[in-house]
């Protein structure tokens, strides 16, 4: 809640006495991060990852005595995690909350400017802190990009939005999209992503047999082995999973069922494979990647497993404590957090995707 949404909010004479009845617009509730990637704690800038791929095949045919003997190859993958810092750094001024309804939480007297121990702080500044540290992980995972640049300019990011926001680190789909690059078979093609326009990008996922042959080329030209990995499962937009079911209802009359895993998260099952409904991707494209016009890639699916989406930190978590203090000498509330954080992808060729 900002100053300007608080300055919305009428005073009437002493009705609403405690903050605690104030009723805040519920927020999406951010999925639980680690589902989707393998946390690597105590790594730094410039730490190498080693994989250790499969050996080469071995057992030919039988040769008697004095058999000829060979070398078998075993591949070895070894990639460089790159870490960026990033923090956290807010102030407050009592100041900024009179003549709102957040004033009857205020102090009294030479305490007016503090606001620690505050309902104001407990009940809304803290929360809604929180929420926005996991919007910022979810933000800097999978969408970060350290040549962030707006869409006016040479990048994707809607006009008016801070691109520094994206720059800590490069994320996931940025990996994930050099992997494609490099490796076409890898890759399905949705061509609605390409339509001139956000109507027309959402109303083509949707026709007859598109959303069906997208999840079936996903599943059937990725590497047999994905399916047998631990938590293998496709991750997809919100877009695309709804266009799923509407195919399947309409063609097959098939009903798929989901699981409500935790707020913000479903999951079903499509030939065998989990597939979760990450609906804070469509969010954070319709926000951040949006010339106004079309969207960026509004429809994505990665099939893979958690095992080969890194995360890594020099911390041992990706959560950091915030300080929250009032300095007697400006006045002024601070609040501060600061960390580092980095992605990395495992072994590409155990990765499929969807775009």
């Amino acid at each position: 809640m900002t100053w300007e949404e608080l300055n919305d909010l009428t005073v009437s004479n002493g009705a609403i006495d405690s903050l605690k009845k104030l009723i805040i617009a519920r927020v999406f509730n951010n999925p639980e991060l680690e589902r989707f990637f393998t946390l690597y704690r105590n790594v730094h800038n410039g730490d190498k990852v080693g994989y250790l791929g499969s050996m080469s095949d071995v057992g030919w045919v039988g040769g008697g005595c004095e058999p000829t003997y060979r070398q078998a190859a075993i591949q070895m993958l070894e990639k460089v995690w790159e870490i960026g810092k990033w923090e956290i750094p807010l102030k407050l001024c009592y100041e900024d909350l009179e003549n709102t309804i957040a004033e009857y939480c205020l102090k009294t007297g030479t305490e007016i400017a503090d606001l620690q121990q505050t309902e104001y702080m407990k009940y809304i500044f803290i929360p809604k802190l929180e929420e926005a540290f996991m919007n910022f992980l979810w933000r800097i995972i999978w969408f970060g990009d350290k040549a962030a640049a707006l869409n006016t300019a040479s990048g994707v990011i809607t006009t008016g939005v801070d691109v520094d926001l994206f720059k800590t680190t490069d994320g996931l789909w940025k990996r994930l999209f050099a992997v494609a690059t490099s490796s076409s078979e890898q890759k399905v093609t949705i061509e609605a992503n390409n339509e001139a326009s956000t109507a027309l990008q959402l109303s083509k996922i949707k026709e007859k047999g598109i959303a069906i042959g997208i999840f079936d080329s996903l599943l059937e030209n990725a590497d047999p082995r994905i399916a047998s990995m631990d938590g293998a499962c496709v991750m997809a937009t919100k877009t695309l999973t709804d266009a799923l079911a509407k195919d399947l209802k309409v063609n097959y009359k098939e009903i798929l069922t989901w699981e409500q895993v935790f707020k913000g998260l479903r999951v079903t099952e499509y030939n065998g494979i989990p597939i979760y409904e990450v609906s804070i991707w469509d969010r954070m494209i319709k926000t951040y990647q949006n010339n106004g016009t079309k969207l960026n890639i509004p429809h994505r699916a990665v099939f893979t497993a958690p095992s080969e989406l890194l995360v890594g930190t020099p911390a041992d978590s990706i959560i950091s404590q915030f300080d929250n203090h009032f300095n007697r000498t400006t006045r002024l509330n601070h609040t501060y957090a600061c960390g580092k954080i980095g992605t990395q992808l495992g072994q590409d060729d155990l990765i499929q995707m969807a775009y």
